[in-house]
């Protein structure tokens, strides 16, 4: 019988630094707790003439005990002591990689004021970096409650100390946060809603302009999400015309001061 392994932890071993088959091994093993090579590899079906030399490395990395013998049977080390040692070990490195890279003093080249982010974290953080630079103006339109919902904290932290303009598609939407909205017509809402480039829809959940100097859009391009962020002050300018040009009277249905 071959053991059904979820995939999803099969994953999360492997962001932990084990092969696919070196995390297969081990959770067979600490299925079985104790048992030979051959045992292991009928469970888990990992390659046969591979498996002897995947639990010498779990063996050399401490994850499994040996025992000598004929047969030779292997034991699983305790898996809160395994991943308490990854954890470890993987934050020690991350201190010290730090410390390392923050030591470099070669100088920069110029870089890029154009710049692409996939990752969930990555966008959200720079979000955070930009909004924590703002001294003058922060221009925010959303078509997302929920991400708009994440930066709650440091929005009404800038609304104390700059001019808030906060733009989105459908004022009901946003009933559940405490700012006080500007709401687009319909024809804006459509139009940032329904972009489609090269038979990619992209659909537009949130965009910043940072005192005119600097802008971040967030969008879905299929079933990702991506965001571009652009450092050029004319860029960012010409954007800002656009969204002041949205402002006046004709494309704004109503203003409304929304209360959780």
């Amino acid at each position: 019988m071959v053991l059904q392994i979820d995939p999803q932890l099969i994953r999360n071993l492997e962001k932990l630094g084990l092969t696919e088959n070196e995390a297969k091994a081990y959770i067979g093993l600490v299925s079985l707790r104790e048992a030979t090579a051959r045992e292991i590899h009928e469970l888990t079906n990992v390659p046969r003439a591979k498996i002897y030399e995947i639990l010498k490395v779990l063996a050399k990395k401490g994850y499994l005990e040996v025992r000598q013998g004929s047969p030779t049977y292997f034991r699983a080390v305790d898996p809160k002591k395994v991943i308490g040692e990854i954890k470890y070990e993987f934050i020690s490195c991350a201190i010290e990689t730090l410390g390392q890279l923050n030591e470099l003093s070669y100088e920069l080249p110029k870089t890029s004021p154009v710049w692409y982010i996939q990752s969930d974290w990555g966008i959200k953080n720079r979000i955070r970096e930009i909004m924590a630079g703002v001294k003058e103006e922060l221009i925010i339109f959303s078509t997302s409650p929920e991400f708009l919902q994440e930066f709650e904290p440091d929005i009404k932290k800038l609304e104390r100390i700059c001019n808030l303009i906060l733009i989105v598609d459908k004022l009901d939407k946003f009933r559940s946060l405490p700012f006080e909205f500007k709401e687009t017509d319909k024809e804006f809402a459509d139009f940032m809603d329904n972009i489609i480039i090269d038979g990619i829809q992209y659909k537009e959940e949130f965009f910043m302009i940072a005192d005119g100097k600097e802008s971040i859009g967030v969008h879905s391009a299929g079933n990702r999400r991506e965001a571009v962020i652009i450092k050029l002050p004319i860029v960012s300018y010409m954007q800002k015309m656009i969204y002041e040009r949205v402002l006046e009277p004709g494309f704004i249905k109503k203003t409304k001061q929304l209360m959780s």
